[in-house]
């Protein structure tokens, strides 16, 4: 049997707080394995999205589609997404080992594979002793317990908002290498300010600004549409290109 790609839909989603249009008509599609970039000034309707997509708010009106399945119905979309938003913090009177068995519980993951999924994600996130209390760990260790705690279901959808915010460069190049492994079997949504980590993951990017979506297409065709007039061609410039059209 054929196993179905994974899917994100978003249909005109509208997303308004105060009055004010957070998200405006916003639709694209992400199918099949690769990590999409999702680039955009802060307030520009990134973690909104990814909120709603996982339930944590929703939206006035639109649609977001997870496998088929709207993201409100999230008993069901949970079997298929797991996300990492607005970088929250590891129960600190907990040890590694309880809060990954404490999400992992959360999550559905068998006791009976449990244990060797947290002593697989120890090994390729270089998590310190699983016995140690998290509120013990500096900043990015925290953050390596947590995106541990993200891939503990194994699922085929991963939302990731700024994974290697507060890690120091051999930290975040750990996690880069997990992500260019992962990528060949899932679909990753990654919203990101660093334009070269970005440009080392990404295959496929979206740019919003302004809860409006700016530009979408593949990372190579937006640097040779967009990456001109600002000294050196790149994503960098191609982003101050299309972002300052947008402000102009």
């Amino acid at each position: 049997m054929v196993k179905n790609l994974p899917e994100i839909k978003l249909t005109g989603l509208t997303k308004k707080i105060s009055k004010n249009n957070i998200l405006e008509n916003v639709s694209f599609e992400i199918k099949g394995y690769g990590i999409t970039g999702y680039l955009g000034p802060n307030g520009a309707g990134k973690t909104t999205t990814l909120k709603i997509l996982t339930n944590l708010i929703r939206p006035d009106s639109g649609q977001a589609l997870i496998n088929g399945i709207d993201s409100r119905d999230y008993k069901k979309t949970l079997r298929y997404v797991s996300a990492l938003v607005d970088v929250p913090e590891p129960y600190p009177d907990m040890t590694v080992k309880e809060f990954l068995s404490f999400i992992g519980g959360l999550r559905g993951v068998k006791k009976d594979i449990l244990d060797s999924r947290i002593n697989s994600l120890k090994k390729e996130l270089s998590l310190e002793d699983l016995n140690r209390k998290c509120g013990e760990l500096s900043k990015g260790n925290k953050q390596r317990v947590v995106i541990a705690a993200v891939l503990l279901p194994d699922t085929d959808i991963i939302l990731l908002d700024e994974p290697t915010s507060g890690l120091d460069p051999a930290e975040s190049h750990d996690i880069k290498e997990l992500l260019k492994k992962l990528k060949k079997r899932k679909l990753i949504l990654l919203s990101s300010h660093l334009m070269d980590e970005v440009k080392e993951l990404c295959n496929y990017l979206i740019l919003i600004d302004k809860g409006k979506i700016i530009a979408t297409g593949p990372i190579k065709q937006i640097i040779k549409k967009f990456g001109k007039g600002r000294g050196e061609k790149g994503l960098e410039s191609a982003y101050l290109n299309i972002v300052g059209r947008n402000h102009g």
